[in-house]
């Protein structure tokens, strides 16, 4: 039981840390474009950095991997790291947006929801137009709240692409297994028997 408790809170305590470094490598890109408003060398950066993450995922995931578990690691533990990683990042982020959208900018919710209906007349009719409208602007903490759930469904998709390249068997888990494990054979065993009955 004891060792079940270390297990978790090791893995809580590296998902915080580095999720934190994650938070900060996303939240990097967040102030760029928020002081450099429609700047196109920074929307270059920013995509360029959301390219990028994948990348970052995978040496914080190995880090994971050397530091905490000694090199080896399976395929669930890797995955269910990468959620809690970016649950944590999430929760940054989410600081981040509440203060943008509900101090700094707290028009530019209502912009961006504008925009996209402007562009939304154009591709749906009348009744769907009204259907989108009805449920009205939504505001800085429901934006959060979604933000923060595509956080971490992005971070499980993303984990199921990363977490068979991390994964990595323990030989001396594999030796013992193979050691203990037992095969039918029954052309043996009645052979046996049959010797036996001699």
């Amino acid at each position: 039981m004891e060792e079940t408790v270390n297990i978790f809170k090791r893995k809580y305590k590296y998902a915080a840390d580095y999720g934190f470094i994650l938070g900060g490598y996303i939240a990097v890109f967040f102030i760029l474009d928020f002081l450099f408003q429609n700047n196109a060398f920074v929307g270059i950066l920013e995509t360029l950095g959301l390219l990028c993450t994948p990348i970052v995922c995978y040496y914080i995931s190995k880090q994971y991997r050397d530091k905490a578990w000694g090199g080896y690691i399976r395929f669930g533990q890797v995955w269910s790291f990468g959620i809690w990683l970016f649950l944590f990042a999430g929760l940054l982020m989410a600081v981040f947006y509440y203060i943008r959208f509900q101090f700094l900018q707290p028009n530019y919710i209502a912009e961006q929801v504008n925009q996209s209906l402007f562009l939304a007349e154009k591709l749906y009719t009348k009744e769907q137009m009204e259907l989108l409208t009805s449920s009205g602007i939504p505001s800085a903490i429901q934006v959060v709240l979604a933000s923060l759930w595509f956080y971490i469904l992005g971070g499980a998709i993303l984990f199921l692409i990363i977490s068979p390249m991390i994964a990595r068997k323990n030989p001396e888990e594999t030796n013992q297994n193979s050691g203990t494990v037992k095969t039918y054979e029954p052309y043996e065993e009645n052979k046996d028997k049959n010797e036996k009955s001699e």
